[in-house]
């Protein structure tokens, strides 16, 4: 459409016939004297006019004046393409004609509307409340901060242990279905999972408030980047060489289902993906000037080195998500059967509480990194046990204040803490309830829209947040940087979903007999 446009504004000559002068002239008193004039010369070439020149002269002046016209004209043309070109952008982003999945959809009831409308609230809220409660708990729980990993896992099995049994009660049912996956892929799930949370916790306290917000998105282009390596259409294979493809593939491709050569990404993947990474790039920018000049930025923080590499490490955390994210679209297409989500989200949370309380003595040590030469030295992992006891007691409130204050590199404020814990916790499944409710209404886009209005929201607030804390005070050329990178943001997201991703949902097969005979 877009290139439709563009055709029909540009100008099919540069050079205006007699005909279109003609017709131009009845209705341009100031085209119509030159037409006459350029008439009265043709059947007069030796006549001099009354100023002395001959209507040759004239003539040229005429033309001269049509070339110019025919230049304005031009411009005027390249006017009307850009405006309409950026016309066409705005309306690509503002549509909210089609937010249902499916496209005969059109007469959607009101409550169905108030629905999807309710849930969507519901997913901005808790998803705001998710990123903002996020960076309070690690700034306020300083050097107990990888033990609130170990909460916040067993707190979130908790929850949903309680919420399994509401739901048993209420429909009498005490029975608990099969997870529908090997265990062993819940484990390796898990353990990915693990290592995000544990590597974001342990950094999030030395990185902006903001930027806690816009970091975490680049899981997105990084999930993107690894289907081309992984997947058997994705661009790194004609790098290499491969071309092998199955015959469904190859129909697909001439059947015009999925582009060639992306992994199964349309235009819309890639280019929401590459202003996502613009928009994380452009973040990172003072965290890498940082460590070209660490003085640059003492104004602003007392170790701006450490701010540096926790900022880097912190977005590093995007890479074992984005695996954990393409290695259960995998093992959901593998298997294909019934998944109850509870159950699996319960397990999960167990085997991350067992993966974060193995993993926690082995980077106990970074919670220091880059906050003097001897860093290392700062957290030592043989004081790992001490750190946990006093961890519980921060976090139930008996731990001496002085201990909390002076005890480690980094200030302990154990006040709500236990609370942003729980809250925490809650706002994750209300962002998974929520949806869930929003995509089974068959409303995904609405689902992406509310992730969008609460990365706004968040960012808001933790800008707020940084004006109350005296670290990370960069100035207003940093705050507009964030400024610009947030929108980016919204713009990649919303030019990223515009299109469904390929095999977003598959067809359940239940078992057989066969099945159950081969298990056993």
């Amino acid at each position: 459409m877009l290139r439709q446009a563009l055709d029909d504004a540009s100008p099919k000559s540069n050079q205006i016939g007699t005909e279109e002068l003609r017709n131009a002239g009845e209705n341009d008193p100031l085209l119509r004297g030159n037409q006459e004039s350029n008439l009265y010369a043709t059947n007069s070439d030796a006549e001099v006019s009354e100023s002395g020149r001959s209507y040759d002269d004239e003539y040229e002046m005429i033309e001269q004046w049509n070339d110019d016209n025919v230049s304005e004209g031009s411009e005027v043309g390249f006017l009307t393409r850009f405006w309409k070109a950026t016309k066409e952008i705005i309306m690509l982003i503002i549509n909210v004609d089609n937010l249902w999945d499916s496209p005969t959809t059109r007469n959607v009831s009101r409550r169905s509307k108030a629905v999807v409308f309710f849930w969507f609230f519901i997913l901005s809220l808790f998803y705001t409340a998710e990123r903002t409660m996020f960076k309070f708990l690690v700034d306020r729980a300083g050097p107990f901060r990888l033990f609130a990993v170990e909460l916040v896992a067993a707190s979130h099995a908790l929850m949903v242990a309680i919420g399994m049994l509401i739901s048993a009660i209420s429909r009498k049912d005490f029975g608990i279905s099969s997870l529908g996956i090997p265990i062993i892929d819940v484990g390796l799930m898990a353990l990915l999972d693990t290592l995000h949370m544990i590597l974001v916790f342990i950094t999030g306290i030395h990185v902006s408030p903001t930027l806690t917000v816009i970091l975490v998105q680049f899981t997105l282009p990084l999930t993107a980047f690894i289907t081309q390596v992984v997947h058997p259409d994705g661009c790194t294979k004609y790098l290499c060489g491969c071309t092998r493809w199955s015959e469904a593939r190859e129909q697909e491709h001439e059947n015009g289902l999925t582009p060639t050569g992306w992994g199964g990404l349309y235009a819309e993947h890639v280019v929401g993906c590459v202003i996502i990474s613009l928009a994380v790039l452009l973040a990172l920018c003072p965290a890498i000037y940082s460590i070209w000049d660490p003085l640059f930025f003492l104004y602003a923080d007392t170790i701006p080195l450490q701010t540096a590499y926790n900022t880097l490490l912190f977005v590093s955390s995007c890479i074992p998500a984005a695996a954990s994210q393409l290695y259960k679209e995998h093992v959901f297409l593998q298997h294909k059967r019934p998944i109850q989500a509870d159950h699996l989200n319960m397990v999960l949370s167990i085997f991350q509480l067992i993966f974060a309380s193995i993993m926690a003595p082995l980077v106990y040590n970074l919670q220091g990194l880059a906050a003097s030469k001897h860093w290392p030295k700062l957290y030592p992992s043989s004081g790992i046990t001490k750190n946990i006891q006093e961890g519980i007691q921060c976090f139930f409130g008996s731990l001496d204040e002085d201990q909390a204050l002076n005890g480690y590199e980094d200030e302990a404020l154990c006040d709500y803490s236990l609370g942003l814990v729980l809250g925490y916790s809650f706002s994750i499944i209300a962002v998974g309830v929520a949806v869930d409710k929003i995509v089974n209404a068959g409303a995904t886009k609405v689902m992406y829209r509310g992730v969008s209005a609460g990365i706004v929201l968040s960012s808001i607030i933790l800008f707020l947040y940084d004006e109350s804390i005296p670290d990370f005070s960069y100035g207003p050329a940093i705050d507009s940087l964030n400024l610009v990178c947030v929108l980016l943001l919204i713009l990649g997201a919303e030019v990223y979903h515009r299109q469904s991703l390929q095999n977003a949902t598959f067809e359940t097969e239940y078992q057989t007999i066969d099945d159950f005979y081969d298990q056993e």
